[in-house]
């Protein structure tokens, strides 16, 4: 599998967590919903990275096998 799919989706992942921190530091979440379900997406897109960090690290190490 192609690593820069990896890159691709960790730099738009990124880009997106970035966004959103910013936006709630500048107090843009005007309910405490809001402000739930926008620590929702942080929490799921850094897990996403993770994942994907963790992903793209096994199958480097398969092809070096």
């Amino acid at each position: 599998m192609d690593s820069n799919l990896f890159d691709v989706l960790l730099t738009e992942y990124r880009d997106r967590i970035n966004m959103l921190t910013e936006a709630m530091a500048r107090g843009n979440c005007a309910s405490f919903e809001e402000y739930k379900y926008t620590s929702g997406q942080l929490r799921g897109l850094e897990a996403a990275c993770a994942i994907i960090v963790d992903l793209k690290k096994r199958l480097e190490h398969a092809d070096d096998e």
